[in-house]
């Protein structure tokens, strides 16, 4: 179906909307890559499809190369591109929350390209629902 979000990429659980592809960002930069639209699209009709999930967080998240400050900078910075991404199509404002937590929380905590490959991401945190 033209121009639909392809729903299929996304799953919503008791505590998160999980995206089953990679939101990438240019090198080093807070600017998400056209690639990435569609998944994104798809949280934002996620989003609009399930007024019960009243608040989510965004998280940005990189992988340990690099200098800490810097990667806190930029994993926030990357989240509220995100922010501002869903804002604009059409997603409240007041139901987005973004933050960066650089490398502290690595889901995988081997030193390869594979493991930081998994660590560089953004998630979908469900704060806050409606108990409807």
């Amino acid at each position: 179906t033209d121009g639909c979000p392809d729903r299929g990429r996304v799953v919503v659980t008791d505590t998160a909307i999980e995206i089953l592809d990679m939101v990438y960002f240019e090198y080093n930069k807070a600017i998400i890559q056209p690639r990435s639209y569609p998944i994104l699209d798809a949280v934002a009709a996620t989003m609009q499809g399930n007024p019960s999930i009243q608040l989510i967080e965004i998280q940005g998240h990189t992988d340990e190369r690099g200098d800490d400050a810097y990667n806190l900078d930029l994993s926030d910075r990357r989240a509220k591109s995100v922010e501002k991404y869903l804002a604009d199509k059409g997603v409240e404002a007041k139901r987005l929350t973004a933050h960066g937590y650089g490398e502290t929380q690595p889901i995988d905590r081997r030193s390869n390209e594979a493991a930081w490959a998994k660590n560089r991401r953004v998630a979908f945190l469900i704060l806050k629902r409606s108990s409807d």
